[in-house]
């Protein structure tokens, strides 16, 4: 036999390598399509998916009775993705509220979008694995989603003893809920479960007062929950508050910026604690347009509420009640900075002037305001309107700005 040259020696070498490297590198990640009469059932249920795959939904109604319950894993990298295919409209329907549509239990870095979801209880509860130790979420993003005429709340993130991370849910439309009727639910009462560093954004959350809803809030995010943003969404006709915050426990502040929230049942924007209330536009409130009291764990302090406009309130444009400083503390915990402010027949701005609270800067009118307020009349033409006007935003596709500005002004 020949003996083997130095070179031939190399080239086996080099394709031995070749073979190990292929034999060790991870399975790529795939694209499936499936349609409404295929199996998607059986891929979408469980944890089959891994991370960088994508999901392609054609046109159509799915249906199936079972219990559907999404396990897939992905990573911040290569999250995994479910999304209706370009152009077609994927509509998820459950026949009765025995079930939510999707549940996602111990998935994280998932991404669902342009899917529409109706009937059913929940439209989207997101939790951990119910079977797992790991009690932490992560990474779940719900975007340019259609959620409509639900058994109860929309998107839930409210399992007890859950923390939530790093969540997005953005270019949503979200309308007629039952139930408890929210659009998002994040977080647990009394911080039973935790939703943190969170972006809610631009989405469009409407009519959530029918006759089967007991709560209603646009969006609520519970004590204990922290560094969330909540930024330019457009929202109206709801029986809870447009959007609600409560305390975050000692954790950063959640940011409330660029909201357009008008024909509220109840308060515009509620805030108890450990808030920046900033270019939001609220009109049209049956209570206060901006509001803040004692709510579980948080009494009113650490807010900064500046250049809102608020407009044909019931009550007072900005009023905070239960007003408990931190005890020794001589520096301001609440400032009410430069907002446009025009209750129908109410206070301009009702709250208690102490060394903890500083009220500068503001204009608007009404029959008892701060002696700092300039409370000349501002001619309507002048009001610096803060509404989003974020291109994409699905809230323009059935809302006209200069039409909604006259309905804002003439009620």
């Amino acid at each position: 036999m020949m003996a083997r040259t130095p070179r031939l020696h190399h080239m086996l070498f080099m394709a031995s390598l070749a073979m190990a490297m292929m034999i060790a590198k991870p399975v790529s990640a795939a694209t499936q399509s499936f349609g409404p009469d295929e199996k998607w059932f059986d891929l979408l249920n469980g944890e089959k998916l891994r991370p960088g795959d994508i999901v392609e939904l054609a046109g159509g109604t799915y249906r199936d009775p079972r219990r559907l319950s999404l396990r897939h894993r992905g990573t911040s990298e290569q999250p995994i993705v479910i999304r209706a295919r370009a152009g077609d409209t994927v509509v998820f329907h459950r026949p009765n509220n025995t079930q939510n549509t999707f549940n996602l239990e111990g998935a994280s870095y998932v991404v669902l979008q342009g899917i529409e979801i109706t009937g059913g209880a929940a439209g989207i509860r997101i939790g951990p694995d119910p079977a797992a130790t790991d009690r932490e979420v992560r990474g779940i993003h719900i975007l340019d989603c259609h959620l409509h005429h639900l058994g109860g709340v929309a998107i839930t993130c409210n399992t007890p003893g859950a923390t939530y991370r790093d969540c997005i849910f953005r270019g949503n439309h979200i309308h007629h809920t039952a139930g408890d009727g929210e659009a998002f639910y994040l977080g647990g009462n009394d911080a039973s479960a935790t939703f943190h560093d969170g972006l809610i954004e631009q989405n469009y959350i409407h009519h959530l007062n029918g006759p089967g809803v007991s709560q209603g809030d646009g969006i609520e995010i519970k004590d204990g929950s922290s560094g969330n943003r909540i930024i330019a969404n457009v929202i109206h006709d709801t029986n809870y508050p447009g959007i609600i915050v409560y305390g975050t426990r000692g954790g950063p502040i959640n940011q409330i910026e660029r909201n357009l929230v008008f024909r509220c049942g109840d308060h515009g924007i509620q805030a108890a604690a450990d808030a920046l209330i900033r270019n939001n536009t609220i009109a049209i409130a049956t209570h206060a347009g901006i509001y803040s009291r004692s709510h579980q764990s948080a009494t009113p302090s650490n807010l900064l509420i500046d250049h809102n406009v608020v407009v044909q309130t019931g009550d007072a444009a900005i009023r905070i009640i239960n007003e408990l400083a931190a005890a020794n503390s001589t520096s301001p915990t609440i400032r009410i900075e430069d907002n446009q402010l025009h209750p129908r027949q109410s206070a301009t701005i009702s709250v208690s002037i102490t060394e903890q609270t500083i009220v500068r800067d503001n204009r608007g009118r009404g029959p008892r305001v701060p002696t700092n307020i300039d409370n000349t009349w501002l001619d309507t033409d002048t009001i610096d309107w803060s509404l989003p006007r974020d291109d994409g935003h699905p809230a323009w596709i059935h809302l006209d700005r200069k039409s909604l500005r006259e309905l804002l002004l003439a009620e």
